[in-house]
Order: structure tokens, then C-alpha cells, then sequence
């Protein structure tokens, strides 16, 4: 996120007016002449097999990370406490739709498209991406979390060089979003 706020309204209304914006910025800036809008951020189909082998990958990576967070003495972090057990609808649709589609434009077709075929190359590419990712997301998050939105961004950015398309991490991100926000924003249950 650019903008950040402990307010669930403000997170979802300042998603809304960068979505607004960047999208069709990066559209914009991606398209060739020839080419359709979906074609220039690489939003391309995969095969549903593929996304089921993805969002495999994803849920045991998931379950990991979940069993070493339980298992690690944290601090609550100030978000996750703000928005624990509000049942905020603005900011369920922002998580579940809106964070996934701009964040992976922006990282894993913007960033792709400007670093993988340089000198930085695929781990170039995942580390730089992957490290971006997860400072948008420093203000929100303690540095374990911090740890998990990485290897997080990486299992997303490997996933979109392996489909060449960012469906499928928009798709792993809207699942691992869709969870944060059942277990802490409808249950309640951050530390």
C-alpha cells in the first residue's frame, strides 16, 4: 500500500483512488500498439490444472507459514489489532479484490516487464520484486510477517514466470488475502 492508515475506511477508500489511477497508468505505459489491454499487463488464461497445481503449492506454503507463526512469540502488530473483528466491508473487498489486482500489476507485470530480461535476471527479478512487495507493506506489519510477505512475494513472482501470466498470483494473492480476512478481520483472531 502507498498510503497507510490504521482507519479501515481510509485503507479502503485510498486503495480505491490508487487503484483509479495506477491501473490504467500501467496499462498505459505497458501497451504496444498492437496489443489488447489484458495483453500488455500479461493477464493471460492459464489452464485449470495449472491453477490448481498453484494454489496447491500455495495452501501447503500457507500452512506452513501459519504453523511456524503459531509457533513464534510475537508482538500483535498495530493493524492487525485496528482491523481485528470489525467486519469491515470496504476493506473485505478491498483485500480480496482490489490489493490483489493492483499489487500484482504493479510487481509482477511492471516489475517483470522492467527487470527480468536485464542484467538482474529471473532471481534478480523475484528478489527485487519480491523486496518491494514487502516494503509497501512495512507501516502495516512486524518483521516476521515481514519475513512470510517476501517469500510470499517470491512464490508469486515464480509463479507468474512459470505461467507467464499474472492470474494465477492474482488469484494466489486474493486466497491468501481472503483467509487473512476471515480469520482477523470476520473471526477476529490476531494475536
Amino acid at each position: 500500500m502507498l498510503f497507510f492508515s490504521l482507519d479501515p475506511d481510509v485503507i479502503s477508500w485510498s486503495y480505491l483512488l490508487q487503484f483509479v489511477v495506477v491501473v490504467p497508468l500501467a496499462i498505459l505505459a505497458l501497451k504496444l500498439p498492437a496489443q489488447r489491454w489484458y495483453e500488455a499487463i500479461d493477464l493471460q488464461r492459464v489452464p485449470l490444472k495449472t491453477a490448481v497445481h498453484w494454489i496447491t503449492i500455495w495452501l501447503i506454503y500457507w500452512l506452513c507459514s501459519a504453523f511456524l507463526y503459531s509457533h513464534l512469540p510475537l508482538q500483535a502488530d498495530p493493524f492487525l489489532h485496528a482491523i481485528n473483528g470489525t467486519r469491515h466491508w470496504g476493506l473485505t473487498l478491498t483485500s480480496l479484490l482490489l490489493a490483489p489486482i493492483l499489487e500484482e500489476i504493479i510487481f509482477r507485470s511492471c516489475g517483470f516487464r522492467l527487470w527480468r530480461h536485464t542484467r538482474l535476471g529471473l532471481y534478480g527479478t523475484l528478489f527485487l520484486t519480491s523486496l518491494l512487495f514487502m516494503l509497501i507493506h512495512a507501516r502495516q506489519y512486524s518483521e516476521p510477517l515481514l519475513g512470510y510477505i517476501f517469500l510470499f512475494g517470491v512464490l508469486l513472482g515464480y509463479a507468474r514466470e512459470k505461467t507467464g501470466s499474472i492470474l494465477v498470483p492474482i488469484i494466489l494473492h486474493a486466497l491468501n488475502n481472503l483467509l487473512t480476512v476471515f480469520l482477523v478481520i470476520w473471526l477476529g483472531m490476531a494475536n
